[in-house]
């Protein structure tokens, strides 16, 4: 019983961890975005999205569509973030 109480711990950690660094890189992509000099809608939406990742709770994180469609998402803004610099550079 210990045994099982202990894995869960463990597993609920290495799911906080994940999180947490999915987290840190909607940050850094946020970061390069602002020192690109992108403005507007695209840094607003990093925030929420941001904040809607901080607010899931370990249950919602744990399921693996979730954390896919979260992944998706991360990239589509990603692109964007590149999309913008690009036209800002040109």
């Amino acid at each position: 019983m210990q045994h099982d109480f202990i894995q869960q711990k463990e597993q609920r950690c290495a799911l906080q961890e994940d999180k947490q660094q999915f987290i840190e890189e909607i940050a850094a992509l946020r970061s390069l975005a602002k020192l690109a000099e992108i403005t507007g809608h695209l840094l607003e939406d990093l925030d929420d999205f941001k904040h809607d990742i901080e607010r899931l709770d370990a249950s919602s994180w744990e399921r693996k569509q979730v954390q896919v469609l979260n992944r998706n998402t991360l990239e589509r803004f990603s692109l964007a973030v590149l999309r913008a610099y690009r036209m800002q550079s040109s």
